[in-house]
């Protein structure tokens, strides 16, 4: 991570959310508070992986809008940055890019994150229909 970034907190759709796999080992003990939240996008769900995607677009996406503890939060963005393979030195041969986008709380709320976008130019796997990527099995 750079010195300039800003310390947004984080919007996490996929694996990195409470209950999820990668939560216990890159988030757990890490955050302040979790809030309930949505953004503009499509899910996919890539299955011979187990992750998901997010791209822009029409639709719903939802997940948990995460304060870092400022204690921690180098050191937890620039994980989260190797877990999604996000380069801010060589973005055009990263997975995923993490931008600063809107994203809404539960009571309608809007505030600025940190969110990680699919950077590869096929689409691949299934859409989640639903925004959810806990119904990615249904």
């Amino acid at each position: 991570m750079t010195a300039a970034a800003e310390r947004l907190p984080v919007f996490v759709y996929g694996t990195l959310r409470p209950g999820q796999k990668n939560y216990p080992r890159y988030l757990q003990g890490r955050t302040l508070r979790e809030y309930p939240a949505t953004i503009h996008g499509r899910l996919y769900f890539v299955a011979d992986g187990g992750y998901p995607y997010l791209k822009p677009g029409e639709g719903t996406v939802t997940g948990e809008l995460l304060e870092l503890n400022p204690a921690s939060y180098d050191e937890t963005l620039y994980e989260l940055d190797l877990l999604e393979e996000y380069d801010p030195q060589d973005e055009g041969h990263s997975v995923y890019l993490r931008r600063k986008s809107t994203v809404t709380l539960s009571q309608g709320k809007q505030v600025a994150a940190w969110v990680y976008y699919w950077n590869l130019p096929e689409t691949t796997g299934e859409e989640i229909e639903s925004g959810d990527f806990s119904d990615r099995s249904r």
